[in-house]
């Protein structure tokens, strides 16, 4: 491509998927949201956690059905329908009244979200720089939801009001706005770009089916730690089951592109337990260029297993500071989660889009550890013989998320030593396509 062309990209690439990580990541609100009743309030505040998971299992299907049709035209016209979605969503939304259907609307924004992550996908994962910031911009959505932090896995309408969450307007339409004015151009610069290889007429079932299983299970998980995350056993479902589905994902992939979804799953959990509640908005740029400087490492000297134990040692790190209120720590933790972040996603193996598709999305969905984390800061109580209510989670039970990020980074960092030891180098190809029609994983 000319050197305009790559620019151009790059430019809608990280404004586009800025847009759709909001959409995908937050809650939709509007002016009259506070105005709406408490029940709409619980509703969202209930399926949000579910409609992340949809959206994030959606981008991997799109991905998927968009690479295998091999048309460049293709993402890019869905991509700009996705978007084309979500502004009617956000239209309607700001010009209706506060009866409306508050998660419905948010189910709605998630899945275009995702529609236009796997499409924009498709579309840019085959060049160095689109790449890039397609993941910069990702990732940059996830700093910013981390400003207002989003109900918790097992929320209620409480999280949604007072100092819990605040209404922000994310994304806002003019933004929406011109991320559907650069993928209209992106539609129109490649619709009689050739197609990079055959269409295929058979649909790869395996990354569907990887995608599936990580990201129900992991959901799953996660809100049923949110209400019984206060013993051992619930540890021990924790890392068994993020370990399992994580490796079972990464087998069903092509070749070693299951290092990205392995290390993915790790990033996850040690950065669900180490990222405080809500940071500070002056952090945002800092973390932002942090992040681009992790990716920029990542795609230099990529190295997936110092990854993991690097991350490793931030969660003990974590679990030895559990209530520290200091905020260079708090700041400090969240810049090497960040670096780490970039450094993992861009220096993970991953040839086949979709893959890389999928282990991005696995930073979207609720983590297990992000539900013992919700459990242990809500606590269970009980009723006494006196009928006064006790808490049954102790203070030492604080650094207990911690710990199980630990275990769960040091069982990928496993699971990604045997995979290694059982999938041979691939050989050089085209990144969007599996390493061959044989392909078991296929």
């Amino acid at each position: 491509m000319r050197s305009y062309q790559v620019a151009t990209e790059t430019i809608t690439a990280l404004v586009t998927a800025t847009v759709a990580g909001l959409a995908l990541a937050l809650p939709i609100d509007f002016g009259w949201t506070s105005k709406t009743s408490a029940l709409q309030l619980d509703l969202l505040a209930y399926s949000l956690p579910r409609a992340i998971a949809a959206g994030a299992l959606i981008a991997m299907i799109v991905a998927v059905l968009v690479t295998t049709l091999a048309s460049t035209t293709a993402a890019w016209a869905t991509t700009f329908g996705g978007l084309l979605v979500l502004l009617i969503n956000h239209v309607f939304g700001h010009t209706t009244d506060p009866h409306s259907s508050l998660s419905t609307m948010n189910f709605i924004d998630s899945i275009a979200g995702g529609v236009v992550l796997g499409a924009l996908g498709a579309a840019v994962l085959h060049h160095r720089l689109p790449a890039f910031a397609w993941t910069l911009g990702i990732l940059i959505s996830l700093l910013l939801g981390s400003v207002n932090p989003v109900p918790r896995v097992g929320g209620s309408s409480d999280d949604l009001t007072g100092e819990h969450w605040h209404a922000t307007d994310m994304p806002p339409i003019w933004m929406i706005a011109l991320a559907v004015a650069l993928a209209g151009i992106g539609v129109l610069a490649n619709r009689h770009r050739p197609a990079a290889q055959r269409a295929s007429v058979e649909l790869p079932l395996a990354p569907i089916l990887s995608g599936v299983v990580l990201v129900m299970v992991t959901l799953a998980s996660a809100e049923w730690l949110s209400r019984h995350g206060g013993t051992a056993a619930s540890v021990g479902l924790a890392v068994l089951t993020a370990v399992a589905t994580g490796l079972i994902a990464a087998m069903l992939l092509p070749g070693r592109d299951g290092e990205v979804v392995l290390t993915a799953v790790a990033l996850s959990a040690v950065g669900s337990a180490t990222i405080a509640a809500e940071l500070p908005a002056w952090s945002i740029p800092v973390l932002v260029a942090v992040t681009a400087f992790g990716m920029w490492t990542g795609t230099r000297r990529g190295a997936p297993l110092a990854c993991l134990v690097a991350l490793a040692v931030l969660g003990v790190s974590t679990a030895l500071t559990p209530d520290t209120s200091q905020a260079w720590l708090i700041v400090g933790s969240a810049a090497v989660v960040s670096w780490l972040v970039g450094f993992g996603l861009m220096g993970a193996t991953a040839r086949y889009v979709p893959s890389r598709v999928l282990g991005t999305m696995v930073i979207f969905v609720p983590s297990a550890v992000l539900g013992m984390r919700d459990f242990v800061s809500r606590g269970e109580y009980a009723i006494r013989s006196d009928q006064s209510a006790v808490c049954t989670v102790s203070a030492q039970a604080t650094s207990a998320p911690a710990w199980t990020s630990v275990l769960i980074a040091l069982g990928c960092l496993g699971g990604l030593i045997l995979l290694r030891r059982n999938r041979p180098l691939p050989e050089p190809a085209n990144s969007g396509v599996p390493e061959s029609d044989s392909d078991p994983a296929i």
